[in-house]
């Protein structure tokens, strides 16, 4: 074989390699790009269902709730001047809420001492108030779990009592709701080849190599939830989130950074996680006390001060 055959059989095998290569690499892109998609589509199937199982107790609870024996089913009235919308406040999280109206033949007076003697059974009251511009309706609301003012609960089911005295009648609205948490992808994980954590502030700078405990706290991590996306609330000035942890491999390469704010995390201060060089979605504490949010048990387990000690 001549020098410019060899030269050519050469050139060959190194486009025939060259190209099965950019096969093999389109071919794992695309595997990549599938699998995330199946996890999306996962994700989103779980939260549908949980969405369903919310609506499922919203509606068992609003059938729950007792109506005086006259209540008829109406629709919403066009004169009571908007005060029927009135249902509380929207907790921070997912939440379906199914509301009714009845129509009572019955005193605004009567309808109240009714509505307070048929309660929910394991519901709590949170009190019931006048309207400061139109003293013509009360509203009441009813949370579950219970919990108390030294060992709050969060609510997890909320029943809306208001009602409105028009011309001849009293108007109920009852609305019913339950709360659900959206689901984390499993791809919005700590990678698996963490061996150090790497915690700094403004003031300090802690790393972490106990497999025992960077364990613990990857376990901790793992098992916040996301910021339910589509939420939004009224949000005061708070601070800022100026502590960093970086989870890294072995060799100290980082594999994933995550941004916490000194206080619980919730939607108005939320947990910024990136995975190499791309975003996750955000994350918060499950709603409980300052000393069970991650940064609380954080600063028990290293013994250094990170929350806010204000708050």
């Amino acid at each position: 074989m001549g020098g410019m055959d060899r030269r050519l059989l050469v050139a060959s095998v190194v486009v025939l390699v060259l190209a099965s290569s950019g096969v093999a690499g389109q071919a794992v892109l695309r595997g990549t790009t599938a699998a995330a998609a199946v996890q999306q589509s996962t994700v989103r199937q779980i939260a549908a269902d949980r969405e369903r199982a919310a609506a499922r107790k919203a509606r068992r609870l609003l059938h729950e709730f007792a109506l005086p024996p006259e209540a008829r089913p109406t629709r919403e009235p066009a004169n009571y001047g908007g005060v029927l919308r009135r249902s509380g406040p929207e907790p921070p999280a997912k939440v379906v809420d199914v509301h009714r109206f009845w129509s009572v033949q019955r005193s605004l007076k009567a309808v109240a001492a009714f509505v307070r003697a048929h309660q929910v059974r394991g519901y709590k009251s949170s009190g019931s108030e006048y309207g400061t511009n139109v003293p013509h309706y009360l509203t009441w609301s009813f949370v579950w779990p219970t919990g108390s003012s030294h060992h709050p609960v969060p609510s997890r089911r909320l029943l809306n009592v208001t009602a409105v005295r028009l011309p001849g009648r009293t108007v109920l609205r009852v609305d019913a709701k339950s709360v659900w948490v959206y689901p984390r992808s499993r791809s919005e994980k700590v990678p698996s080849g963490v061996r150090e954590i790497v915690l700094h502030t403004p003031k300090m700078r802690e790393k972490v190599t106990d497999p025992a405990e960077v364990q613990r706290i990857v376990r901790w991590f793992d098992a916040l939830p996301i910021s339910p996306p589509g939420v939004a609330s009224l949000c005061p000035a708070v601070p800022g989130a100026d502590i960093t942890l970086s989870f890294r491999s072995r060799s100290g390469h980082s594999l994933a950074q995550a941004k916490l704010p000194p206080t619980s995390a919730s939607i108005c201060d939320q947990i910024s996680f990136t995975i190499g060089a791309h975003p996750q979605a955000p994350l918060i504490d499950r709603p409980g006390s300052l000393r069970e949010s991650f940064v609380g048990r954080l600063q028990r387990l290293l013994g250094v001060q990170l929350l806010l000690t204000y708050r």
